[in-house]
């Protein structure tokens, strides 16, 4: 198949499904088309899905100032079990009974809006003498607790029963929603992981204006692409 040249400049909005690499949306459109340059701003976990905001030829300048723009997400948290890598995809070590008390949840919540020290979760690209701590944790090595400093500005309970609970957030880049679920669980004194996140914003992008990961693979010549392109 002859690949077809994509000279317009833009951003590509996507709506990512679970399952799916970030990188696994690049490749499949480069697999139709000719970029000059194309990236996306912020990693989406395979098992994350939501907004995918992707940066075409002149575009791809400014995705490290989008990176870094405040970010909306929805994240499940699912009480009663912990995980090694704080999401679905890990290994559990741990089951326990959880307590479902709304007010203490909205109470403890509260407390998580502002600026306070995370800590790295071990499963992450974060860096140690050159090497991505995931790749350390997956060789069972020893990781020192890491900490660094992150921003919460709102936080909004969408429901709530003994085993879950829905949360809406916007943080300041660099947040770790998966650190999160955990650190809200503890601070209940119970365990948590997140079962669920989904990304609604960057900045002024909104997965409302998105397009669903499949209709690119239906897209049947150029003008698809373009028609669906914020031009910059």
């Amino acid at each position: 198949m002859v690949k077809e040249n994509f000279h317009s400049d833009g951003w590509l909005l996507i709506n990512k499904p679970q399952g799916i690499e970030s990188f696994g949306v690049i490749r499949k459109l480069k697999f139709r088309y000719s970029f000059k340059k194309i990236g996306f701003a912020g990693t989406l976990d395979p098992l994350a899905s939501g907004l995918l905001l992707v940066g075409i030829n002149k575009a791809t300048k400014k995705i490290p100032n989008i990176h870094q723009e405040k970010k909306s997400y929805e994240v499940e948290i699912r009480f009663g079990a912990s995980t090694n890598t704080l999401d679905s995809e890990g290994r559990f070590f741990k089951m326990e009974s959880s307590s479902h008390n709304i007010n203490e949840r909205v109470s403890h919540l509260k407390k998580f809006i502002g600026t306070y020290q995370q800590k790295i979760p071990d499963f992450s690209a974060h860096k140690l003498n050159g090497k991505n701590f995931y790749e350390l944790a997956r060789d069972n090595k020893a990781i020192e607790d890491r900490y660094k400093k992150v921003s919460v500005q709102s936080l909004k309970i969408l429901s709530s029963n003994s085993s879950k609970m829905r949360v809406e957030l916007n943080c300041h880049s660099g947040f770790y929603v998966r650190s999160f679920a955990e650190e809200f669980a503890n601070s209940l004194g119970d365990i948590a992981y997140a079962s669920m996140i989904k990304r609604l914003k960057i900045g002024t992008f909104d997965i409302n204006q998105a397009i669903p990961y499949e209709k690119i693979l239906d897209f049947s010549s150029i003008n698809d692409l373009h028609t669906n392109l914020i031009t910059i």
